[in-house]
């Protein structure tokens, strides 16, 4: 008895009492431990035990499901690093690798390699790809973290926690679709790291925060390795609190010049040429130096980026004094395969997105594009299509005193699942449109939205040049537009045509909402084209030289403000030609050309209109978002000049080829002819030149929609014009597909 005594005692002096009493569990997946799977051992144990995991790869997303236990792999016992490299708990993509959310409060995890975790799933958003705390404690050492995704902390989330520590681990490759690529801290949660064993934080990913994102209560990390020697906020972003970096040795040296990204590159290259191009636009954002005295470019071939084809992660961030150049929106196209949002932008400036196509982006709140707290942010020949998102809130957002620029872009067929509108645009922003298409684009039906626009907390978009066609919102079609009762919503020479709504009409106006509506077209269905809320503060409309189907009848005061109905307004048929690629452009004979403003001082309009052509034709501009161009010629549109009969052409519309038909009855005889075809914007799309010497000489052309290049014509509208002798003849024909 004596002798167990002193034999307790003894050991009572070297361990801690916890470890007295507690048991170890062995896990091995060959079978000669207690159990096979690290959850069964967890399962099976209580406070105090230790889970010793053998070596292997175990295929697990294990829970600590509130037991204050240490999950260790053989470095416990041995000191030897190899079995942090050879004990792997792999997400397998279904989860976080280990999760600690159940009020544990002396918990570890020692010695493991975590992968593949794709996060602990709540609210639609994956916390924590390789370890997600909240609501507890964690003592993280001798870990190897890489190669995890989720959408708040790739390596490690942490909640709310008050002791959780990391010890001599490597956080490393890990990607956040939203902030924090190796961890993301929240909610005043303290995070410990150790200054003995230093960790290693670099590579990672994320658009806010690539690195480290922290939120709540100052922090101070000690690391042996970090991506770059002096982090800006790309790498470690803190949203109103310090971050205190001590680094000892740094990863990479950041490029201070342009750079490349092929698709057919690799993340190994030196990215300075086309030769040696990276891979992925996400690493060259990695790469590249944001200097203030000399901005940098992320050159794109032309190809297809996506998490498929080429391991491309969304959402992609930006980097200040940065641009992402593509090749352009038809040759350059990002694909986010519905995995995550397509770009996300806080707090950055001077920076700017061209020549690519983002599409199939997803997201719970945002599917394209989000804009926060940003300045100098431009955006310019772009294709932004077929974005969704599964919650309430917009497929594009922007807010927090951002006033972004849009040039050449168009936003076509987005489509909320539940509860959006494809512009939300908030809290004192003035973002710019010019020169862009919303078309196509639909809220849900069954909820309270807007087709194309919601702008409100004193934001004031200005839309120049632009069309907004074909969307849907069973609020407002167009535009919702609330909480201006100081600045206007500009809609200046706009063409807003064949939208479609349920409640409010094509542009909502609600709580001291105030529009300017120059050179705008008007025409939807049904009938309202503006809405006054007949509640809260009162509403108010300025109009003119604008085309509106119905006139100022179709402005619904509701006896809630003031329509100020100014000159050169008129309610007729625009006579639009029809067709691909450009249906709203205007024919011959619409009362629209040169109705527009006879002075268009300080509308600052562009050079060219939203087809490409000059903005002002003939003197004075047109109303609408196109400029007729005439037909490249000055002469009547008539048949039959100075014996010369040019018939129309058969059949007519045509799909593959056409016959046209022309006489000549010139008792001088008709020289050299040509017939010319053009386009509805007066280019020339084919000519066929010949001669003819007999009397009365019936000649037939056969077009089969091929122009002087070899390509093949676009469906559409098409002038063909006959001359001979100083004459000319014009007929209209419609080519389809």
């Amino acid at each position: 008895m004596k002798l167990k005594v002193f034999l307790f005692c003894l050991i009572s002096i070297f361990l801690p009492l916890s470890s007295i009493w507690s048991a170890t569990i062995i896990v091995d997946l060959n079978g000669t431990g207690d159990y096979t799977t690290i959850q069964e051992g967890i399962n099976n144990a209580t406070d105090g035990d230790i889970i010793l995991v053998y070596p292997g790869t175990y295929y697990e997303n294990i829970d600590y499901i509130g037991k204050n236990i240490t999950v260790a792999s053989k470095y416990y016992t041995t000191g030897d690093d190899a079995y942090i490299d050879s004990t792997i708990i792999d997400g397998n993509n279904n989860g976080s690798c280990v999760l600690v959310n159940s009020d544990e409060t002396n918990a570890s995890l020692l010695g493991f390699t975590l992968q593949n975790g794709n996060g602990y799933h709540t609210n639609d958003i994956h916390f924590g790809g390789g370890i997600n705390i909240h609501s507890a404690s964690l003592i993280i050492e001798k870990c190897e973290i890489k190669n995890n995704r989720a959408g708040m902390g790739g390596g490690i989330y942490v909640g709310v926690s008050q002791n959780t520590s990391i010890i001599g681990t490597g956080i490393y490759n890990n990607f956040s679709s939203i902030q924090g690529g190796g961890i993301c801290k929240q909610n005043d949660t303290e995070i410990n790291f150790s200054q003995q064993d230093l960790c290693d934080i670099y590579m990672n990913y994320s658009p806010m925060g690539s690195d480290i994102y922290n939120h709540g209560g100052d922090m101070t990390v000690f690391v042996d390795t970090f991506t770059v020697q002096e982090p800006d906020k790309f790498y470690v972003y803190s949203r109103n609190d310090s971050v205190t970096m001590n680094i000892l040795n740094h990863k990479i040296d950041t490029i201070n010049q342009d750079v490349y990204v092929s698709s057919n590159g690799n993340n190994n290259n030196s990215g300075l040429n086309w030769n040696e191009a990276y891979q992925n636009i996400y690493h060259a954002l990695i790469m590249i130096e944001s200097d203030s005295t000399h901005p940098n470019t992320i050159h794109v071939d032309e190809g297809f980026y996506s998490p498929s084809t080429t391991e491309e992660f969304f959402a992609l961030g930006g980097k200040e004094h940065i641009s992402i150049v593509g090749a352009g929106k038809e040759l350059t196209i990002l694909d986010a395969e519905q995995s995550n949002q397509m770009v996300l932008l806080k707090r950055i400036n001077n920076f700017s997105i061209t020549d690519l196509k983002l599409q199939h982006g997803f997201g719970v709140q945002i599917g394209a594009l989000s804009i926060e707290n940003c300045s100098n942010i431009e955006f310019k020949n772009l294709e932004i299509i077929d974005n969704d998102i599964s919650s309430f809130l917009t497929i594009n957002f922007i807010r927090d005193n951002s006033n972004p620029i849009f040039k050449n872009v168009n936003f076509i067929s987005n489509y909320d699942l539940v509860n959006a509108v494809l512009f939300h645009i908030a809290t004192n922003c003035n973002p710019v449109f010019i020169n862009c298409k919303m078309k196509g684009n639909k809220s849900n039906p069954a909820t309270n939205h807007f087709g194309a626009m919601g702008a409100d907390n004193n934001s004031f978009p200005i839309l120049i040049n632009c069309e907004i066609t074909d969307n849907y919102g069973d609020v407002a079609s167009g535009i919702r537009h609330m909480c201006s009762p100081d600045d206007d919503l500009y809609l200046i020479n706009c063409t807003v045509v064949d939208n479609d709504y349920c409640s409010q009409g094509t542009i909502s106006l609600v709580d001291g909402g105030h529009i300017t509506l120059i050179n705008t077209i008007l025409r939807n269905e049904p009938a309202t084209e503006i809405w006054f809320h007949p509640q809260h503060e009162p509403n108010s409309a300025s109009i003119e030289y604008c085309n509106i189907e119905g006139g100022s009848l179709a402005v619904a005061v509701n006896n809630n403000g003031t329509l100020n109905w100014g000159d050169g307004n008129i309610d007729e048929d625009p006579l639009f030609v029809g067709g691909d690629p450009f249906s709203y452009e205007l024919s011959a004979g619409s009362p629209c050309i040169d109705s527009g403003t006879p002075d268009t001082t300080g509308l600052h309009l562009p050079a060219t209109d939203l087809a490409g052509n000059p903005r002002i034709y003939n003197g004075r501009i047109d109303i609408g978002a196109y400029e007729f161009q005439g037909y490249g010629i000055d002469e009547p549109d008539t048949s039959f000049i100075h014996n010369l009969y040019l018939f129309q052409n058969t059949p007519n519309p045509f799909t593959n080829e056409t016959e046209i038909l022309f006489i000549t009855a010139d008792y001088e005889r008709v020289g050299d002819y040509s017939l010319s075809i053009y386009n509805t914007r007066g280019q020339l799309v084919r000519r066929f030149d010949g001669n003819t010497h007999n009397f009365w000489v019936k000649t037939k052309i056969v077009w089969d929609g091929i122009d002087e290049q070899g390509r093949q014509a676009a469906p559409g509208t098409y002038l063909y014009k006959l001359e001979y002798n100083g004459n000319a003849v014009v007929r209209k024909m419609v080519l389809l597909r």
